[in-house]
């Protein structure tokens, strides 16, 4: 692999989010609550992993219609939504975690999500 190639792969990286989730972790280790956290931020890290996915899929491949490329956002929103609630869900109920360390992880992960995306463009 070249150093571009290297380059390229760790400009991909969601370093705010990445920071972002380790400071609510540390932050909500101190308060006893850290594993939460860190689900939390997991979640918010799948879903990232599940939109480039989505992403790279679409770009890919260039012969795809419009109303196809719709349908396949749909589809990818729906499937996430439903994988973000059953992960929350389960460490809530299955897991016993916080709910709220849980929530502002993950909530704090998309913003860093969104941050990533708009300052990397």
């Amino acid at each position: 692999m070249s150093y571009f190639e290297v380059l390229a792969i760790n400009n991909k990286v969601p370093k705010i989010q990445l920071a972002i989730t380790l400071v609510s972790v540390v932050y909500f280790s101190l308060a006893g609550v850290g594993l939460s956290a860190l689900y939390g931020g997991m979640i918010s890290l799948i879903n990232t992993a599940l939109v480039n996915r989505h992403i790279n899929k679409q770009e890919n491949d260039v012969t795809i219609s419009a109303q196809m490329g719709v349908g396949m956002m749909i589809i990818s929103l729906v499937m996430r939504m439903a994988m973000v609630v059953g992960l929350i869900l389960i460490g809530k109920f299955i897991l016993e975690l916080s709910a709220d360390a849980l929530i502002i992880s993950l909530v704090l992960g998309m913003c860093g999500f969104l941050m990533d995306k708009t300052l990397g463009k």
